[in-house]
This record gives structure tokens, C-alpha cells and sequence, in this order.
């Protein structure tokens, strides 16, 4: 049953598919809930899944946890699967990884932050909600420096999702709990090892933050995920980490190795199938990490609203740009607005004709 649910989720294009005792499967699809009219999953069903998709190790430590994260290849895709018991029974989500490594311009980067993989050295954090294409987007950075660098390149994951070849450059990809026990042992190998840059999958404990921060001020090039909405949400989310007495130490090492931030969510496109993904870009220029050090978050937005000039863009800005484009519509953008009056006064000053002129 599972590899034919895999193949009916690739084929109808779906980002995710929910297995679970008691329920039909359900397919994730633009971003919407989609129940397959077919019978509820067994005990026996997902019984069969685990033992179709885990070997013998895998298994075991399930059990034994009672939850597992791990990659699955499938056909022409890679999932990302997270399997655990519930109420019900057990459950699980597959999420589509495609094999192709998509672009720079499949993705609509902007150029701002495309420039920021010719840095030699400092961070750079990717952000967004569960699901907004967070790892796409660092397969993207990945992909480009593999194709036109020749860097060594060391990713630090759980698992590990998109699968890179060496190409001019040469890539390193470890698991936690595979090949290192934790994201701070493999950080911490990775800084001892002759890499130029560390791909760290996801930033989630105090002492990988320190790390992470150190192989930054050691020479490399990292990049790095949170879950953040903006990119001042992500400083106040990587600070927070902290107890409060180390956090003006950390904002300090913050703003003297911060690259930027690129910040995205997905929206349904308004023409088409499919979703869009619109980003948020915070540059590290001096006055910003200057308000970093000094801890003057607040003001940080202000000259990311009037540094278009430098590449940086608020989340609500660009989504007032792909309405005016008519990518997506104003409902939809309104979701996932920071500040809806902000959108809306923003969509109305693209429409309204220059002054002077009439249209």
C-alpha cells in the first residue's frame, strides 16, 4: 500500500502525504488537506509500512523511541519521513524531496541574496514556517556554490533530505544520529576538518547556536535554519535561545558574523497550480548590525523598508509585489501578511498611477 500512495502523491504533485491508523490517507496538495476516498489505514497497514520502509535498525529504535526522522528514496523523489505513535496508533508524514536540484530562478531568489554565497566567511540563516521550502532553498545555495566553486562543503542534517554530488566543488553530507551523535558533534567535526563552508539543517539547542556562531568566526561560510515568520523574528528567536544574562554576548558575535537573513512562506498561485514562494531579505549592513550589537531590534525593520536600494525587502513588500504582478491573490496574501493595513497600503500605492497621469 505505501509505495503506491508514494507514487499517487508524486504523481498528483502532492508536498506531503499523512499516514495514519484510523484515517484514509490524506495528500497535501498547494498547501490544502485532500482525504483519499479510499479505506482507513489498519494497525496491520502501517505495521507492513515500517517493516517496507525501515530496516532492522531503524526499527528497532523506533520502537524503542517511539519516534523516527529519516530520508526515504522512492522512485524519482526522496522523502522526508517522520513517524510516530499517537492515540490512534501510529502515524506518519512523507514529504516530497525531488532528486532535480532546482535554481536560483526556479525558486525566484532574489539577487541580493544569491550574491551571498561569494562571501568568504559569516552566517547566513534561511527562515520560515514548517513547510515554507526552507530546504529547498539551501539545496539551491548548495547546488550553485557545487556547480561554480571549488569549495569543500560539509552539511550537518536530520535527516539528510536532498542528496548533492561532488561537482567542482566537493560535499561532505552527515546524519545525525548516523554519522554523528548530535548537530554539535558534527558542527564541531566539521570546523576541525579542511571544509570552507557548514551547512547546518536546523538550529534548534543553545550549544549548536555557540558553535555554529564559532565556525562562522573562524573563517567559514555557514548557513543555517530557523522557524521564524521575519527576519527580526529570527534574531529575537536566535538571542532567545539564551538565558538573558548571555544574550548581549550573543548579539555581539551575531552582528559581527551575520550575512543575512532570507525569509520565505509558500502561497497558492492565483493562474495557476502550484505555489509561490515569496522572500523576506535582511542584509547585514553595518547600520543593521550595528542596531544588532546595540540591541536595538525594533529599528532594524525601519531601514529594511527604505533599503531597497541594497537589496533588502520586508515580507510584507514582497507580497504586495507578487499581487501587483497577479502571481498570487490579495486573500491569500492578506494570509500571510505581517501586517495587513501595511499590504494593503502598499498594493495601493503600485496600483495608483503616477502623479500627474491617468490611466
Amino acid at each position: 500500500m505505501i509505495f503506491e500512495l508514494l507514487k499517487l502523491c508524486l504523481d498528483k504533485g502532492a508536498s506531503d502525504l499523512h499516514f495514519k491508523v484510523g484515517y484514509p490517507p490524506i495528500l497535501r496538495i498547494d498547501g490544502a488537506m485532500m482525504p483519499m476516498k479510499m479505506k482507513e489505514i489498519e494497525i496491520s497497514d502501517y505495521e507492513n509500512m515500517l517493516e517496507a520502509i525501515l530496516d532492522d535498525y531503524q526499527l528497532t529504535k523506533f520502537l524503542e523511541h517511539k519516534k523516527l526522522d529519516l530520508g526515504y528514496s522512492f522512485a524519482n523523489a526522496r522523502f522526508r519521513v517522520n513517524l510516530f505513535f499517537d492515540y490512534h496508533g501510529g502515524s506518519g508524514v512523507f514529504r516530497v524531496i525531488p532528486f532535480m536540484q532546482l535554481t536560483f530562478d526556479d525558486i525566484g531568489l532574489p539577487k541580493a541574496a544569491r550574491s551571498l554565497i561569494t562571501r568568504p566567511s559569516g552566517l547566513i540563516l534561511v527562515t520560515g514556517t514548517t513547510g515554507a521550502g526552507k530546504s529547498t532553498t539551501l539545496s539551491c545555495f548548495i547546488s550553485q556554490i557545487l556547480q561554480t566553486m571549488p569549495k569543500t562543503i560539509v552539511t550537518i542534517e536530520d535527516p539528510i533530505e536532498y542528496i548533492f554530488e561532488d561537482d567542482v566543488g566537493l560535499v561532505s553530507q552527515r546524519q545525525v544520529a548516523v554519522d554523528c551523535r548530535t548537530f554539535e558533534e558534527g558542527i564541531r567535526g566539521a570546523m576541525q576538518t579542511d571544509c570552507d563552508i557548514i551547512m547546518v539543517g536546523e538550529l534548534r539547542e543553545p550549544e549548536a547556536v555557540s558553535i555554529t556562531l564559532a565556525a562562522a568566526e573562524t573563517g567559514k561560510l555557514v548557513f543555517a535554519t530557523l522557524h521564524s515568520n521575519t527576519a527580526l523574528q529570527a534574531i529575537d528567536r536566535f538571542v532567545n535561545l539564551f538565558p538573558q544574562a548571555l544574550q548581549p554576548q550573543v548579539l555581539s558575535r551575531l552582528s559581527n558574523t551575520l550575512l543575512g537573513i532570507v525569509t520565505q512562506t509558500l502561497i497558492p498561485k492565483k493562474m495557476a497550480k502550484g505555489r509561490i514562494a515569496a522572500f523576506e531579505i535582511l542584509m547585514a549592513l553595518p547600520m543593521i548590525r550595528s542596531l544588532i550589537a546595540e540591541s536595538r531590534l525594533h529599528l532594524i525593520q525601519s531601514y529594511q523598508e527604505t533599503g531597497g536600494e541594497s537589496g533588502m525587502v520586508t515580507m510584507d513588500q514582497a507580497l504586495s509585489q507578487l499581487v501587483l504582478a497577479e502571481k498570487i491573490s490579495m486573500a491569500e496574501a492578506l494570509a500571510k501578511a505581517t501586517n495587513q493595513n501595511s499590504l494593503k497600503k502598499l498594493v495601493e500605492q503600485g496600483a495608483a498611477p503616477p502623479e500627474g497621469k491617468s490611466i
